[in-house]
């Protein structure tokens, strides 16, 4: 994901990346919020599970910057 704007300078402060990438991902933990619930209808729960522990995890393995390369989410089954 290219977390860079039309409107930035020439100089993005390395907090502002990771508030753009902090932004993106609790947006994807958001989206994927109905995977975990008791009367889902998901077959792979676990899969999301993992999946939402890899997107937890992903601000201390990632590198300030321009690009963020989420985890790709299971598929819906």
């Amino acid at each position: 994901m290219d977390l860079r704007s039309e409107f930035d300078s020439v100089e993005v402060p390395e907090e502002w990346w990771l508030k753009r990438m902090r932004i993106h991902r609790n947006a994807l933990l958001v989206a994927s919020d109905w995977t975990q619930t008791v009367d889902d209808s998901t077959s792979n729960r676990q899969a999301w599970a993992d999946y939402r522990q890899a997107l937890r995890d992903f601000p201390a393995t990632w590198t300030p910057g321009p690009v963020a390369e989420f985890p790709e989410p299971p598929e819906v089954v």
